[in-house]
């Protein structure tokens, strides 16, 4: 794992003017195709519309730019949004069956924390996506390989390539808690 930036520009107030648009990429396909459980989190969610994808009953989606989860609640009104710390969510031990992170893992500055903290509110199951390094992005602070993530996840991992974008990939990586 490489560490990228010195200084993390990943903040609220950041996120709160750069809205990402939504997401109909890659991992969403990877993600619906798992059975997830009765109740799912997806961490980071920004305007992702996985949760709302999800067969799971209860879907919560956390993300620490109120802006963005003032807009998705308005787009996904069945998904409860939460403004918080994807490191230290307010969420009691093992609180859903899926804790979801994609292409969350690179912006953070404490990978492993992250893992931790999802592994905490998990009661079946993790997972955790990122793009290969295509460019240097100043939003990334980490370069994450496929076997950075194996080694910190402890379970399988793979890369699936973009068919939307050529040239494009993420890896993803599970662990059962």
């Amino acid at each position: 794992m490489r560490k990228l930036q010195s200084k993390n520009i990943n903040t609220p107030e950041y996120w709160d003017k750069h809205q990402t648009a939504l997401d109909f990429g890659l991992r969403q396909k990877e993600y619906e195709r798992l059975r997830l459980g009765n109740s799912v989190i997806e961490l980071g969610c920004g305007l992702s519309p996985f949760l709302l994808r999800s067969m799971a009953n209860v879907k919560v989606g956390l993300d620490f730019s109120p802006r963005t989860c003032e807009h998705a609640a308005k787009i996904y009104p069945s998904v409860v949004y939460v403004v918080g710390d994807a490191l230290r969510t307010p969420f009691p031990d093992r609180s859903f069956d899926t804790v979801v992170a994609g292409e969350l893992i690179e912006h953070v500055d404490d990978p492993q924390a992250l893992i931790q903290e999802m592994k905490r509110i998990a009661r079946k199951r993790i997972i955790v996506s990122t793009p290969r390094l295509e460019f240097e992005d100043p939003e990334h602070v980490w370069e994450i390989t496929l076997q950075d993530l194996k080694e910190m996840m402890g379970g399988p991992s793979h890369k699936i390539d973009s068919e939307r974008f050529p040239g494009r990939s993420y890896y993803f990586a599970y662990a059962n808690v």
